[in-house]
């Protein structure tokens, strides 16, 4: 399975989900006399985050006869599979914990797809998707263990390199790992020489476990602010092409992923999510040379916001 994941693969989906999604921009900042910061804002895709790529191009991908879609997300990739099945005429249901955002899981129900709730450990969602999508017949669209999916995220890397040429060091975050999986193995084909540095929060650190082990390991339910990246453990297809790919991993503190939110908020005038803000904190804090950085998403509480606003405020 490994190497089914390759240039090619993401180059294919480049092609297929290029009319249903936006080609964001990146965005040049340099917070010190050291580092150039290269952003891409995925914040700016119609469901405001990365997902959407993914979506788009599994779904593209499905035979002509499919009866519909089965999906479990904390809120981001159920927006993205919500649109993306509306796009191709699917029916869709998502299995969202109780604990979703009412940013995320309102534009999911908005976008009619029935959504089935749980409670807040991603397992149990997981779980209940794949028992909803046996009992219908559906197809599950996963949100990061699966090898379309993962091509799909990897049309951000693409992108990036596209625009900016070269890069010293490549960061984004990780979840389950489909978003890096994707990017990774583009950055080793097209820019071999950059470091990929992963980010996860401190209390979900799950795929930095893991590679230090050598094997998937699996760790308590996170509670970390960024809901995005509450996964217990790394997916099974996606491990391999991080062990292989990425030369670290490192963690950020939510505190950390909130002054990054901040400063995006004060010097880029982006709203940005804690997830979205994993990579961005990492590279504020050790960043050096041409850094590219993915801003995953921008699905925020408003009650965040405010306080983000507050300590953009305090910037100077």
């Amino acid at each position: 399975m490994l190497a089914d994941l390759d240039l090619e693969r993401v180059r294919s989906a480049a092609e297929r989900i290029e009319p249903h999604v936006v080609r964001t921009p990146l965005l040049t900042a340099r917070p010190n006399a050291d580092c150039e910061l290269l952003l891409k804002p995925e914040s700016l895709q119609p469901t405001g985050a990365f997902k959407l790529r993914g979506a788009v191009n599994k779904l593209s991908t499905l035979p002509g006869d499919c009866p519909g879609v089965v999906a479990h997300s904390s809120g981001n990739h159920a927006q993205a599979v919500a649109q993306a099945a509306r796009l191709f005429g699917l029916p869709a249901v998502i299995v969202m914990p109780n604990d979703a955002p009412a940013t995320k899981r309102g534009p999911t129900e908005a976008a009619g797809a029935e959504v089935v709730v749980v409670g807040p450990d991603s397992d149990e969602r997981a779980d209940r998707a794949r028992q909803l999508a046996g009992e219908r017949g559906w197809t599950p669209v996963e949100p990061y263990d699966d090898l379309e999916v993962a091509a799909g995220q990897g049309t951000c890397a693409l992108e990036i390199l596209e625009d900016a040429d070269s890069l010293d060091r490549f960061y984004a975050p990780v979840g389950g790992g489909g978003l890096m999986a994707g990017c990774a193995v583009v950055m080793k084909a097209l820019c071999p020489a950059a470091e990929i540095i992963g980010c996860e929060p401190e209390d979900a650190g799950d795929t930095r476990l893991s590679l230090e082990a050598g094997k998937r390991c699996a760790i308590p339910p996170p509670r970390t602010l960024a809901d995005g990246l509450r996964v217990r453990r790394p997916g099974e297809l996606t491990f391999p092409v991080l062990k292989k790919n990425v030369d670290r991993i490192e963690l950020v503190s939510d505190e950390e992923m909130l002054d990054a939110m901040a400063w995006a908020l004060k010097t880029l005038r982006l709203v940005i999510e804690p997830s979205g803000a994993a990579a961005l904190a990492l590279a504020l804090r050790e960043g050096r040379g041409r850094c590219g950085v993915i801003l995953s998403g921008g699905n925020v509480d408003p009650a965040l916001l405010q306080d983000v606003a507050a300590r953009a405020a305090l910037l100077g």
